[in-house]
């Protein structure tokens, strides 16, 4: 496992600096991604104390735990640096005359010992800033020298990355530094080497060769053949080195397009009836050729990026961009002829559009004024992806990406989201739970290609009825979402989430492992429980109050054994330590299907007659009207219609139990483009399902082979009891086959 510490301290009492804090998030933010998966413990201002730092960096290095083959510590600090007589110190939050904070003596010895457990140790200081603004005696600015001198690299094992010459100070600019503005760039992919791996060696060379000289240049020590692997998985570099000559040929061509769109958006977008009619469309059009050789050029020449007359060129290009996601009702676009407003949220807006042929689509535009900002425009971008990869009947389907406007199509469903969508509550507990049942079945579906939404909450569920007049949920922005195989680059910047929907760990400790696990929608389905019961948001900090509305909304249910559950699913699944909820959405679920099999026994009777078991397992699986039962067994899909199910009664047991039979089989052909062969894949799911059946369910559910279609597989279940614990179990395993064949 890779970990960080990160420090980044602004609020220093004699010398207050304004860019460490935001470098320290934007790091630690970078470290999240899925190319590196760093577990983070991030130490701002007043937490960044010389005894906290210690504390922290002394588990790390005198821990008992060894990280494997690979694995690197990384510490990272942002803020003064300060030498006070002979020894150089990192000035902590608490730093005084003649105690600075923490000697670099001092973290030199503890990357020794931290390097006896981890393959790598790298140091990354940032801590040049402004040193003379403190009057301390006999005190100066720290230099690399002082680093150099004092914090030894032996070969790759230790490691030093510095920010500065001796006598230059490390600048900010825009309230960031600019050593950290690089390194950040360096870690979202610009130092990306020909293997597709961000190394430290190519993080100092990107780092060192896009620092103007006049400013400042970085020092390093350590890794000098580039062995040290921090990220892994990105696209490998491509493209070739650019000469003077051919840049500027570049430069010019790109100068030109700028020059020649400029002059048609004055034509066609000046005028508002010029624009509405047509004017936006062609722009668009032109624009999207535009940008596309701008991307193709970057691609196939990187270097290019790091002229300042590019940079310009690009940021005029955005400004283009921006202009075209201003729309309005009655414009006509390139989706198509906007016809109203749906809503709008942290990124983007989303309008329905109507095209020649007279259908309608939703449209997703992105806040042209964030342009700008190169980590919400990729997450904007991985959502739409997520959502295109994810085939699944209850998550919205997405259609055409543009660059110009940025933005997508997807499906237009008649309904409305959770929070504006009119449920009737009262009397209607099979179907409130039923709903909460898809919900988390579609979630599930997306664990189950390793997508985490991180953002479940009423405005991303739409609702609309069904054909047979039942409520239907479907999932969409998936912009926050965490793909734990994810080739793009998207971080964690800021906070996921809305309030009373986040998960603990997702406002407080963003960029632990624990924020982008399966755990964090556990919380949040709970949480949307709690909506969908009650029809209010639950208070974000009070679990008391809201397990005292939930209980008073549920005092007047058909039966109090599903209350009861219903209410220690809701305290369980808020838990504020993630270990102490159910660990998967197929956890959570669990106690929900129990709920609504005790619910349908409106009679008050748990037990279920021997010739009515499948159909009750059909009722309680996928809900009325979506199975077929009879002659002993049930047939139906699965939610994202992926796997065919047959549930059986195969013999019958003493004491009014039987053996029940799971048969599922894949429709189609098991999409893993990464296995070489069928019998391959099977084996993969066979030994995932062996797995978590035995962890789930016990020895004595038994798996066996199928030889029909793309993949087949039965699963016996002795001991059916035929009552609803027996109906429940039943789906349960059911629904834990269904995920593990579906794990792609």
């Amino acid at each position: 496992m890779n970990k960080a510490v990160i420090v980044g301290i602004d609020t220093y009492a004699d010398a207050p600096l304004f860019g460490c804090v935001n470098d320290a998030k934007d790091v630690a933010s970078c470290l999240s991604l899925g190319q590196y998966d760093f577990d983070s413990l991030v130490l701002l201002n007043g937490r960044a104390t010389r005894a906290n730092i210690l504390r922290e960096l002394n588990q790390i290095a005198y821990s008992d735990e060894h990280h494997g083959k690979g694995s690197v510590l990384l510490f990272y600090f942002a803020g003064h640096g300060q030498v006070l007589g002979q020894a150089g110190h990192l000035v902590t939050h608490d730093a005084e005359n003649f105690d600075p904070g923490i000697a670099l003596a001092q973290l030199a010895q503890l990357m020794e010992s931290a390097s006896l457990k981890f393959d790598h140790v790298v140091s990354i200081l940032d801590c040049c800033h402004s040193g003379s603004a403190f009057t301390w005696s006999n005190s100066r600015p720290l230099s690399p020298a002082d680093v150099e001198r004092e914090v030894r690299a032996v070969n790759e094992s230790r490691c030093v990355l510095a920010a500065c010459r001796p006598e230059e100070g490390a600048q900010e600019v825009n309230g960031r530094g600019v050593f950290t503005d690089m390194l950040t760039d360096a870690l979202l992919g610009a130092a990306v080497n020909w293997d597709g791996d961000v190394t430290l060696m190519s993080i100092y060379e990107y780092v060192a060769n896009a620092m103007p000289e006049e400013i400042q240049t970085p020092v390093f020590k350590g890794d000098v053949a580039g062995t040290v692997v921090i990220g892994r998985g990105f696209e490998p570099r491509q493209g070739r080195q650019i000469d003077k000559s051919e840049l500027n040929q570049v430069l010019s061509k790109a100068q030109n397009l700028i020059d020649q769109y400029y002059y048609l958006q004055l034509a066609e977008l000046t005028e508002r009836t010029v624009r509405l009619s047509g004017g936006a469309k062609r722009c668009a059009t032109e624009l999207e050729r535009v940008v596309e050789w701008f991307e193709e050029t970057e691609h196939d020449l990187p270097d290019v990026r790091r002229h300042p007359d590019w940079d310009d060129l690009t940021r005029r290009l955005r400004e283009f961009r921006k202009h075209l996601s201003e729309v309005s009702v009655g414009e006509e676009t390139r989706f198509g002829k906007i016809i109203r407003h749906i809503g709008h949220g942290g990124y983007g807006h989303v309008w329905e559009a109507e095209n020649e042929q007279g259908e309608r689509f939703a449209v997703k535009l992105f806040h042209g004024n964030e342009l700008d900002d190169a980590v919400k425009v990729q997450r904007f971008g991985n959502g739409y992806r997520n959502m295109r990869d994810l085939h699944h009947p209850r998550i919205v389907r997405v259609h055409k990406i543009t660059a110009a406007p940025y933005g997508f199509s997807m499906d237009s469903i008649q309904g409305d989201n959770m929070r504006k969508f009119y449920i009737e509550r009262n009397g209607n507990a099979e179907a409130i739970v039923r709903l909460m049942i898809d919900i988390c079945e579609t979630v599930q579906h997306a664990h189950a290609q390793k997508v985490r939404h991180r953002d479940i909450k009423p405005e991303n569920i739409i609702i609309s009825y069904g054909t047979d007049g039942h409520l239907e949920p479907y999932l969409t922005d998936f912009d926050l979402a965490y793909h734990e195989t994810n080739r793009t680059m998207t971080a964690n910047f800021g906070v996921g989430g809305v309030l009373s929907y986040a998960a603990p760990e997702q406002l407080y400790e963003p960029n632990a492992k624990t924020a982008r696990s399966e755990t964090v929608d556990v919380f949040s389905l709970a949480q949307l429980m709690f909506f969908l019961i009650t029809g209010r948001d639950p208070n974000p900090e009070n679990f008391t109050k809201n397990h005292e509305t939930l209980a008073h909304e549920l005092s007047n249910w058909v039966d109090d054994r599903a209350s009861e559950q219903l209410l220690e699913l809701y305290k369980s699944a808020t838990a504020k330590v993630p270990a102490e909820r159910p660990q998967t959405v197929i956890d959570f679920v669990s106690p929900l299907r129990s709920a609504e099999a005790i619910i349908q026994v409106a009679s008050g009777s748990d037990d279920v007659p021997e010739e009515d078991l499948c159909r009750r397992v059909g009722q309680l699986y996928v809900g009325m009207g979506k199975y077929e039962a009879g002659d002993g067994q049930v047939r139906m899909p699965s939610q994202s219609g992926q796997v065919e199910i047959v549930a059986r009664v195969k013999s019958l047991g003493a004491a009014k139990t039987a053996v029940v039979e799971i048969e599922c089989s894949v429709n189609g052909n098991i999409p893993v483009g990464s296995f070489k062969s069928g019998k391959s894949a099977r084996e993969t799911i066979n030994n995932r399902l062996d797995k978590m059946l035995a962890k789930r369910h016990g020895h004595t559910v038994q798996r066996h082979p199928g030889s029909k279609g793309a993949y087949q597989v039965f699963v016996t279940i002795p001991d059916v009891k035929f009552d609803v614990s027996g109906v429940t179990r039943v789906c349960d395993i059911i629904g834990t086959t269904v995920s593990g064949i579906e794990s792609w």
